[in-house]
């Protein structure tokens, strides 16, 4: 066996499995080695594919491991979400011969990896003194909104994941007002995360679309956001406007409410691709903009994760650590 402790980590969503080898530390880094993306309907179990991962990795067989799962983590047989693979996790580890596993939300491993990002991975979205030892949270848009907290405990980071992005959405404007009216129609709830994801975009854009008494185009997210970018003066373009203002009140909030002065983290999978919209839009006036407690948030760094490499770092530190 190799002197440096290696894991086993996994960020395992609903469509595709990642798999790596981490090597490293908390306090140097991890070096992610041997990623291996494999489908989940190509194995009827989850143990299936990590078997297939493994056996075909070299070097020294991990002794501990993090699962990261797009799902609630609850004692005993965990389910994923929009995906029929469950596991428990003592029988899964047995089964895969690490002497423990542990199964985490995948954005508690997104908010314990944030931090480990290297400079390559990130990018600063807008300047800010970030407080030692002061909270950082960390929150992204995708297929829902998640939303976890890093906390500094004895010379470590805890996570505390939330279920933040299922709080009420707080409209500031007459647009958004719109949106709000619409989604208590459709659901009878309007929540951050009916505005912030990749549902979020298409319910803006159906509201829009009801507003200007236009049909509805059936358009996916990736068509609403592709058109942003190329089409300035789309209903996509609005649309996405209309998205990262809205993303800037949340942060700004959760940073309020949280504490959040050791910065904040924007993660998921559609900000990096419309990078460039989200610089351009109302995103830090909005964040900023919490009076009386506007000076308190002016003074917080906002960085945006490039990489997807943030959950498997973020699983490394957690196996490392044993729990959250």
């Amino acid at each position: 066996m190799s002197a440096e402790t290696t894991y086993l980590v996994a960020d395992i969503g609903g469509t595709n499995a990642r798999f790596a080898i981490a090597r490293g530390n908390s306090r140097e880094g991890f070096v992610l080695e041997q990623i291996q993306r494999l489908k989940n309907q190509d194995f009827e179990h989850l143990h299936d594919a990590a078997k297939t991962y493994l056996e075909g990795c070299s070097g020294a067989h991990p002794e501990r491991g993090c699962f990261a799962v797009a799902g609630p983590v609850n004692p005993g047989l965990i389910q994923l979400t929009n995906s029929s693979w469950s596991f428990e996790p003592r029988e899964l580890g047995r089964h895969l011969g690490l002497k423990h596993l542990l199964p985490v939300n995948d954005f508690a491993a997104q908010a314990r990896g944030a931090p480990l990002a290297s400079p390559q991975e990130t990018s600063l979205i807008r300047e800010g003194e970030a407080a030692p030892n002061a909270p950082c949270a960390v929150l992204g848009p995708g297929t829902g909104l998640g939303l976890g907290l890093l906390v500094s405990h004895a010379n470590d980071l805890n996570v505390l994941p939330t279920e933040g992005g299922h709080a009420g959405f707080s409209p500031r404007t007459e647009e958004e007002s719109a949106v709000a009216t619409f989604l208590r129609a459709e659901y009878g709830f309007a929540s951050w995360e009916r505005v912030l994801s990749g549902q979020g975009l298409l319910n803006i854009y159906r509201a829009l679309c009801l507003a200007d008494g236009t049909p509805w185009p059936e358009y996916s997210p990736e068509k609403i956001t592709e058109e942003a970018l190329t089409h300035p003066g789309s209903r996509s373009a609005r649309t996405v406007q209309l998205f990262c203002s809205a993303l800037g009140a949340f942060a700004g909030d959760v940073a309020v409410m949280s504490g959040a002065r050791g910065g904040i983290y924007l993660g998921g999978g559609i900000l990096p691709k419309i990078q460039a919209l989200l610089r351009e839009s109302d995103f830090e006036a909005r964040f900023i903009h919490h009076d009386p407690m506007t000076d308190y948030v002016a003074s917080i760094p906002v960085w945006l994760i490039l990489s997807d490499t943030a959950p498997l770092l973020g699983a490394a530190a957690l196996a490392e650590k044993g729990d959250l």
